[in-house]
């Protein structure tokens, strides 16, 4: 379903219909409202991990990646508990990775729509951005400690074979199933997952490996913590050569709504937002967003930001 806005009294009319009734106008069951903003309609793409663009998914490029990361930049993934945590720490520094970037706030997501990055290559100004949000059933929501997330963030460190689970019964008879832990590919995944949790259980449920879920992570650096950040972590469809979708998630079903926001009221928007204090210095509350506040929008009016 799509919508379009003007204006925040626009927008929060949009949200409050979709709280009452889910993104598609019905809904019957638990959930909650996660926001991503972009600053252009990428029509099928919108909303792909990094990951999945290039070729980061073939071959073991994307555990080559993972790999490199924690050897050149050991020191940073010091306090890092798990590989979800890896994970994390590498989307922050703009590493491809199959998280994608959320938030529990609305006006966060309508602010990174808005929001012209000025590392960013590209010239956002011409386009109409847009806001995904994602209708979320609670049963699909995870914390970071949680036994599916350590299965689903291990894929990207696997390093055996081509992890191929198309042929494998994902029966729930009791037999099937530890016929499916029994297979060498799943061994070496179980392997992965120990080195974090040494007490795992050897028992994997191929649905879960097929999923996608919402994951809040440990609010553990002011940028997350700003941000109400939150991470849809991605699974596999099929073999680790291809992410699992929305549509193809084994897991309770999330669905998704595009708000459009037509290029005329993108300063409207700018300046209400501003009112609002919702400016680069309290999204990015560290050095970054204080320098860009204070280059770029100290002592300025809305219109001349991005100029």
């Amino acid at each position: 379903m799509e919508y379009t806005i003007n204006s925040i009294a626009e927008y929060l009319e949009c949200l409050k219909e979709m709280s009452s009734n889910g993104v598609d106008g019905y809904s019957n069951e638990e959930f909650r409202l996660y926001y991503r903003g972009e600053p252009q309609d990428y029509g099928e793409t919108a909303g792909q991990p990094g990951i999945a663009r290039g070729k980061w998914l073939e071959d073991d490029n994307e555990s080559d990646l993972f790999r490199e990361c924690e050897r050149r930049l050991s020191h940073e993934f010091a306090n890092c508990k798990s590989t979800f945590e890896k994970l994390v720490m590498m989307q922050h520094y703009f590493i491809p990775t199959r998280l994608l970037d959320v938030s529990q706030d609305p006006l966060i997501g309508l602010f990174f729509s808005l929001f012209n990055d000025p590392k960013s290559k590209r010239n956002d100004e011409e386009c109409e951005p847009v806001i995904l949000v994602y209708e979320v059933p609670k049963k699909s929501i995870r914390n970071y400690h949680s036994d599916i997330v350590s299965v689903i963030s291990n894929i990207a460190v696997y390093h055996y074979d081509d992890l191929d689970i198309r042929g494998l019964s994902n029966s729930t008879d009791e037999w099937e199933r530890e016929k499916f832990n029994e297979n060498d590919s799943i061994k070496h995944l179980l392997h992965e997952i120990k080195a974090e949790k040494p007490h795992f259980a050897s028992w994997i449920k191929k649905d879960n490996m097929e999923s996608v879920f919402c994951v809040h992570p440990l609010l553990d650096n002011p940028r997350i913590r700003s941000q109400q950040g939150a991470f849809l972590l991605f699974g596999m469809d099929g073999d680790k050569h291809h992410l699992a979708t929305l549509e193809s998630s084994k897991a309770d079903k999330i669905h998704m709504a595009k708000i459009h926001i037509p290029q005329s009221a993108k300063l409207r928007l700018r300046e209400e937002l501003h009112l609002l204090g919702r400016t680069i210095d309290t999204v990015y509350p560290d050095w970054d967003g204080v320098s860009d506040y204070f280059t770029r929008f100290y002592g300025k009016k809305v219109e001349e930001y991005y100029r």
